[in-house]
């Protein structure tokens, strides 16, 4: 009952917290008041300064909180599959395989629709996901918890290297610079349509799949004792990550952090079960992402800070804390 009602505390102060920033990132140096956002949703003007205007920082924050509930449920995911605290897609190179597809599509493609963009970012995200798994499972012991984080970090370095010799090689940097960077300020309600759905699945299949879930934390031996087909399992949450990690890459670019530290934060408030914190990790992912765009746009008024520097300006000190607790740390 008290795990409940605190759950329920924290998701009301979340929202609430989440709705104020939304409110300030919508007015942000413009002479508007809330009629004139709620009369650009209901009847938007196309030939309006102001209508066009509304509806780029409504797109820009509802990318935001999408890009930002992706990016920690899938470092969520990735903790429980691999049961370690440092799994994250962009630790492990997840992201820099997404990042390493679309470059290539850049060269051959330079003009590429939205749509093809995400298809190659997934192809990316698995390719390299599968690499990750493979290499797992036949050279790293389950018990060496500094192993994967370890592989992930070359993994990442090598495709990152790859990337950096491609772009400047085919002389296109300057592209991929500007979509890498995190591009939230150039996305669109079309960015919306795509991303929403993929999200709203993936949410689903966690929560249909969150008891189970549960019992893939305590390990192999509990999950062969009970019959649970954990092969299938994982196939489910890979694919999760999968399609979360590369739907992010495509849209906004690639963003640190988020996954590492989110899923740690959600545990803190709320106890280690999955079923407790599947709600309030998406939340609060959303609500950092959203912060951290929202501090970039003041911290270097009129210019605007990259938000991946702002992301890492908060998720390294939050890092930093997380490995001061070590093994002290309980997540009741």
């Amino acid at each position: 009952m008290k795990r409940i009602s605190k759950k329920f505390i924290l998701i009301n102060l979340l929202m609430i917290c989440t709705v104020a920033v939304i409110l300030l990132s919508l007015t942000f140096d413009l002479s508007i008041n809330y009629s004139d956002i709620w009369q650009a949703l209901t009847h938007f003007n196309p030939d309006s300064t102001e209508h066009v205007l509304i509806i780029s920082r409504v797109s820009r924050v509802i990318v935001a909180l999408l890009v930002g509930a992706s990016l920690s449920l899938s470092g969520q995911v990735m903790q429980l599959q691999y049961q370690n605290d440092l799994a994250d897609p962009s630790l492990m190179g997840i992201s820099d395989g997404s990042a390493l597809a679309i470059s290539i599509l850049m060269i051959f493609n330079p003009e590429a629709k939205m749509l093809e963009r995400i298809i190659i970012s997934l192809v990316g995200s698995l390719v390299i996901y599968l690499l990750l798994f493979i290499i797992n499972q036949k050279m790293i012991s389950q018990r060496d918890k500094l192993s994967l984080p370890l592989l992930g970090i070359i993994l990442s370095l090598l495709i990152s290297s790859v990337t950096t010799f491609i772009v400047t090689y085919f002389d296109i940097a300057q592209s991929v610079t500007a979509w890498y960077a995190s591009r939230l300020y150039r996305v669109s309600l079309s960015d919306v349509i795509y991303f929403l759905p993929v999200l709203i699945i993936g949410i689903i299949l966690l929560l249909i799949l969150r008891k189970e879930m549960n019992v893939f934390s305590f390990g192999p031996e509990i999950t062969t004792v009970i019959g649970m087909n954990r092969k299938l399992l994982n196939t489910l949450l890979s694919l999760v990550v999968v399609l979360l990690t590369g739907i992010s890459v495509a849209i906004v670019g690639r963003m640190a952090f988020i996954g590492l530290v989110v899923p740690h934060m959600s545990k803190l408030l709320v106890g280690k079960r999955y079923g407790d914190t599947l709600l309030i990790t998406p939340i609060l992912g959303g609500f950092l992402v959203l912060v951290s765009d929202y501090l970039s746009r003041i911290l270097n008024y009129p210019f605007e800070t990259p938000i991946s520097v702002v992301i890492a300006f908060l998720g390294v000190p939050i890092f930093l804390y997380l490995v001061r607790k070590g093994t002290n740390m309980r997540y009741d």
